[in-house]
Formats: C-alpha cells, sequence, structure tokens
C-alpha cells in the first residue's frame, strides 16, 4: 500500500464535505471565506516577517558572530545556533545543517545541536509576530520568561557538550 498519506488526505476532505452536508453549510463558500480571511492575516503579518527575515540575514552575514565566538573547546558553530535559535528558525536551522555536514550526523557536536534546535524555540520571531499582529503591547515578561527558558537549554546544551565522551 503506497502513498498511505493521499488516502489520509482524501479522507479528511471526504470527511470535512459530508459534514458540511450534514450540517447544512455551504463549504465551497466557507473555504472562499477563510480564503480572503488568510489573505488578510498574511498582507498583515507581511511586514514582521520582512523585518525579521532582513535582520537576520544582515546579522548572519556579517560573520560578526565568528569573531566573538572562538573557543578552543567548544565549536563556535554551537554558539552561533545558539544565538540565531531564538531569532530565526531557518538561521538556526541552517547553522544545524553546516555542523551536521562538517562533523557528521553521530557527532558528539552534531547530537548536541540537534538538541538545541529540538528543545528552544524562536522566541523573538514568535513574540514579535504574533503579539505585533494582536497588538499586544505588554510584552516584557513574555519576553524575559521565553528567552530564560532558551538560555537554559543552551546552557543545558554546553553542558551536555563536556559532559559526552566522545565516540
Amino acid at each position: 500500500m503506497q502513498n498511505v498519506s493521499y488516502y489520509i488526505i482524501l479522507s479528511f476532505v471526504l470527511i470535512v464535505l459530508v459534514y458540511s452536508a450534514i450540517k447544512r453549510n455551504n463549504a465551497y463558500e466557507s473555504f472562499i471565506n477563510g480564503c480572503k480571511d488568510s489573505m488578510k492575516t498574511g498582507i498583515t503579518i507581511l511586514p514582521y516577517l520582512l523585518v525579521m527575515y532582513v535582520a537576520v540575514s544582515v546579522f548572519k552575514s556579517s560573520g560578526i558572530l565568528n569573531d566573538f565566538f572562538q573557543f578552543k573547546s567548544i565549536p563556535s558553530e554551537l554558539f552561533i545556533q545558539g544565538v540565531f535559535r531564538p531569532v530565526s528558525s531557518h538561521a538556526s536551522l541552517s547553522m544545524m545543517v553546516s555542523i551536521i555536514q562538517t562533523y557528521g550526523v553521530d557527532s558528539k557536536i552534531g547530537l548536541i545541536s540537534s538538541v538545541l534546535q529540538g528543545g528552544s524555540d524562536t522566541t523573538v520571531y514568535v513574540m514579535g509576530l504574533y503579539f505585533g499582529y494582536i497588538g499586544i503591547k505588554k510584552t516584557r515578561h513574555s519576553y524575559i520568561v521565553g528567552l530564560f527558558c532558551d538560555l537554559i537549554c543552551f546552557l543545558c546544551c554546553v553542558a551536555l557538550f563536556f559532559l559526552i565522551k566522545d565516540f
């Protein structure tokens, strides 16, 4: 049985259509209205996305983090990923891919980089986008707690780097 996902998607669409017929809703009109609302949301969110993308791209391409984080015991790529993770998922993911390509999937730094990628969140990005879209102005405590959690994850990854033996 190949491509089970096609059957799951088709089943989901049929369930929605049957449910809509039972409730006597116009599924097509509801779909069109949902698309219109999504387009409005997308246009509203676009400036926030654009600002974050440009800022991260400029910061990443400047190479300033490579100059700041040159340690002998810990690879600088791990620090760069830790700095980018709260801001941009794409930038930290590209750093993780670079680490895995350089050191290997089963290397110590490759595993720790994966833990860092999965254990932390894009706090600044998510809060800037969603709070900006909704219009929440008082976000101080949310940022502090979110960034503190990201810092704890990063420090745990650094501790793991020293605790795990090379293999």
